[in-house]
């Protein structure tokens, strides 16, 4: 039996890289002494995610691209060299969320880097960026990473929402999907918060449907920026089974689960659920309307 350790990040997040980069390894180095195998950190929690109350054509809009031009980082770069250097002090894997420049053009993406002891692993892409088209332009590629502790893919924030890329995941393949996210209360009263749920519905059900982990890394920042956001925190990981086995709601810290990743997948496959295995059973002759 070979067991890995999960872990995610709640951050409190500011538009400063030099205050976010400190906190990230002071996590990091928790995480090492916890044990943890595979960290997962934030969306664009290297440069801060992007106050949206900013409209088009603003001043303030302008200020804020100019921000994200001025600090957005090639990958690899320097954040991803440092994370290198963390990941392989502490034989870690690491996922960090951030401000990608293009190494050609002047495109900005919001991107993931999943970094190892020997460099960068494989880059993601946001695709699902509708609300932040005045900043960021829209990933295009679906990529799996295979990895010492299984194969890994990156999904970020509102990509969530859209079970026809965790399922093209699921088919690829991997074993664990880890997600950086920002994600917000609609409000300031957490235990009742609509969007909150629907995070945290998204994540069991995505984990359920396909039959994988899902490691969630999130934002907990109050009253940030000028719509004095709330963000849920609310990291979390998720079995196979669509069960969420660790869980920490709005304060910062670390969610840690230990577990044989594979025997569990196997478990799920064909003894938890009826022993049905729901990859197995698809018909995908018969979806046609979901591509048309």
């Amino acid at each position: 039996m070979t067991e890995t350790t999960l872990a995610a990040a709640n951050v409190r997040i500011v538009h400063d890289k030099t205050r976010n980069l400190k906190r990230f390894v002071d996590l990091i180095e928790e995480a090492a002494d916890q044990g943890a195998d595979v960290l997962v950190l934030p969306e664009v929690g290297l440069q801060g995610y992007a106050d949206f109350a900013l409209l088009m054509g603003s001043k303030a809009c302008a200020e804020q691209k100019q921000y994200y031009l001025r600090e957005a980082e090639t990958i690899p770069g320097p954040a991803t060299e440092r994370m290198t250097e963390l990941a392989r002090r502490h034989s870690m894997l690491i996922q960090i969320g951030l401000a990608e420049r293009a190494l050609h053009g002047n495109a900005i993406y919001n991107s993931t880097a999943l970094v190892g002891p020997d460099g960068v692993i494989g880059v993601y892409r946001k695709l699902h960026n509708t609300f932040e088209f005045p900043y960021f332009s829209s990933g295009e590629g679906t990529p799996v990473f295979h990895t010492p502790h299984g194969i890994l893919s990156s999904v970020i924030c509102y990509d969530l929402c859209f079970p026809e890329l965790l399922r093209t995941y699921a088919v690829k393949g991997a074993e664990v999907v880890l997600m950086s996210t920002a994600w917000p209360m609609k409000e300031h009263d957490r235990p009742n918060d609509y969007h909150g749920w629907a995070m945290d519905l998204a994540a069991q059900s995505n984990a359920f449907f396909n039959q994988f982990w899902l490691v969630v890394s999130n934002h907990c920042e109050k009253e940030a920026y000028s719509q004095k956001v709330d963000y849920y925190g609310g990291s979390q990981i998720v079995d196979p089974l669509g069960k969420v086995v660790a869980y920490l709601g709005e304060e910062e810290g670390l969610v840690i689960y230990r577990a044989d990743l594979q025997d569990a997948i196997l478990k799920s496959r064909t003894e938890a659920f009826f022993g049905l295995n729901l990859l197995q059973d698809r018909r995908p002759e018969r979806y046609g309307a979901v591509l048309d």
